[in-house]
């Protein structure tokens, strides 16, 4: 009696969990971006309005690697007419003919940062 209710139990929970969707799901979103993505300053002007500050935003949802994130340094792509500092704080130096692309070189679940552009008037 007691082996007929084990195995009526046990196919009880396998038929309650026949509909519980088996394989799991392999979604992973990962966001990460300088912020803001374009921004315009005036080279000519007085600190703070010849600067602008960027930052790194990330977001992870789903069933994403277990990757450890790496904080990053930041960079410009035009050093004689921008320069940005260890905070992202950019600042512009000279008119840019082209927007200079302003990156960091950091990680999130081993995806990089999109980066952003800064152009200097």
């Amino acid at each position: 009696m007691r082996t007929l209710l084990l195995v009526l139990a046990a196919s009880f929970l396998s038929a309650a969990c026949a509909g519980c969707g088996g394989a799991p799901q392999n979604s992973c979103n990962i966001t990460a971006i300088v912020t803001p993505l374009s921004a315009i300053s005036d080279h000519n002007a007085a600190p703070p309005d010849d600067q602008v500050q960027f930052a790194t935003v990330s977001n992870v949802s789903g069933n994403c690697p277990l990757t450890p994130d790496m904080i990053g340094t930041w960079s410009t792509s035009a050093p004689g007419n921008t320069s940005i500092d260890s905070i992202g704080l950019a600042t512009c130096l000279g008119a840019t003919t082209t927007p200079a692309t302003i990156s960091n070189s950091g990680t999130v679940r081993g995806r990089k940062f999109v980066s952003a552009t800064l152009t200097c008037r």
